[in-house]
């Protein structure tokens, strides 16, 4: 029987709207009955949109305030931490077209630049989003790290230390690509989603300088690592030898790799342990892989934080940006695309206009985001992303961005 299917999109009543979020939520199995109670906390902050059929939410798209940064400085972040869709809304172009109004409303409010975590590559490149960086994650013996420093006594974390949690990844030591999200809230829920969680960590009773947050699903594991974080290399090597200390109980632990370190060097015989544990539980493993993407929402801002060491490089960027085909016109902010005047040096600057007598550079806002970010070199990305210049251009441009991998270090 055909009932009303009027669709309408509008922001989410916290009071009305919550128990069909959790429906939906657990239809698509993020979340079972004895989980869904977390989302009182994730959906108690940020902004979220609603695409409704006849007045029932069947698809949202929550977003968060926070910082990402671009060398040194940390940009004004619109962070995408949840686009959800029910079982019979798929089809429809919601989850683009919540998640496209998003991003104008982020930008709107003073945002440079927005990210993501991804269930697989593709469907964010139709926003403007292009992949970040690799993370290296190890599954190691923790009885293998060579680490020789003093452990002392750890003070145990639970869920209700999540504002002190959210302190201590927020005052963290921070690298290119460093991401931080600042409702404390959500940091709540996401400790009490790792399954079997606890924490562990250093600090007085009102600070905590670093700590690990871990999953114990398993009794010899792997445990999982969820969030670790620390101001300085001292700290990092105390943690390392904190998860050491499990190897009389625990086999094997999934970790990615702290940005500061190469993890390999830490291990003991590490190649021999891989193929020792191969096809075992606990296996010995080492796989890079980037689970996120950015995209630039102000090409200014953005482009004015980089800080080159080689001779600048001028140029005329021309850029395209596939959201403004979703926002329909509406609003104040329809994308990035147009014609900018660029300068990428030991200042830089990125002025809309056009000068003829520059060389061009025509790309994406994904490609631009991937190239800004250095994800990957201009020669490389006009390889695999939509940019195209002279190769001349390609390898200027290349000299003067100097940037190592971003890492946001903050799941999302």
């Amino acid at each position: 029987m055909q009932g009303n299917n009027e669709t309408s999109i509008r922001d989410f009543d916290y009071a009305t709207d919550l128990d069909a979020i959790k429906r939906i939520w657990r239809e698509v199995g993020w979340v079972d009955e004895t989980e869904d109670k977390y989302l009182d906390d994730f959906f108690a902050v940020g902004d979220t949109l609603t695409a409704c059929i006849a007045g029932v939410p069947e698809c949202s798209a929550h977003t968060v305030d926070g910082s990402l940064r671009l060398q040194s400085t940390d940009l004004p972040l619109c962070a995408v931490t949840a686009v959800t869709t029910s079982r019979i809304a798929r089809g429809q172009a919601f989850a683009k077209r919540l998640t496209a109004l998003q991003l104008q409303r982020g930008a709107q409010d003073g945002a440079a630049v927005a990210a993501l975590g991804i269930f697989d590559q593709g469907y964010y490149d139709k926003l403007g989003f292009g992949t970040g960086g690799y993370d290296h994650q190890f599954i190691i013996d923790p009885a293998n790290l060579k680490v020789d420093v003093d452990v002392g006594m750890p003070r145990r974390l639970g869920v209700e230390d999540f504002a002190l949690v959210h302190a201590a990844l927020t005052g963290r030591a921070k690298v290119h690509g460093s991401v931080v999200l600042h409702p404390a809230r959500l940091m709540r829920a996401e400790l009490a989603w790792a399954e079997k969680g606890f924490g562990l960590g250093y600090g007085s009773d009102d600070e905590l300088t670093h700590f690990v947050w871990l999953s114990a699903a398993e009794e010899r594991g792997p445990y999982d690592v969820k969030f670790m974080a620390y101001q300085n290399t001292d700290q990092l090597l105390q943690l390392l030898a904190l998860l050491k200390s499990f190897a009389d109980q625990v086999y094997s632990l999934r970790i990615i790799e702290p940005p500061e370190v190469q993890l390999q060097s830490l291990l003991n015989r590490p190649f021999r342990n891989q193929v020792l544990t191969r096809k075992s539980q606990h296996a010995a493993e080492h796989y890079a892989f980037a689970w996120w993407q950015l995209r630039v929402l102000d090409v200014p801002t953005c482009v004015q934080a980089y800080r080159g060491v080689d001779t600048p490089v001028r140029f005329q960027l021309e850029v395209t940006d596939p959201v403004e085909e979703l926002l329909e016109g509406e609003g104040s902010w329809q994308g990035v695309g147009g014609e900018y005047v660029v300068v990428l040096g030991e200042t830089s600057s990125a002025e809309p206009g056009v000068d003829k007598s520059l060389p061009r550079l025509r790309c994406s806002v994904n490609a631009l985001t991937r190239m800004l970010w250095g994800v990957a070199k201009p020669a490389s990305l006009a390889v695999t992303d939509d940019l195209s210049a002279q190769p001349e251009l390609l390898d200027a441009i290349g000299r003067v961005l100097q940037l190592p991998t971003p890492h946001p270090g903050w799941d999302f």
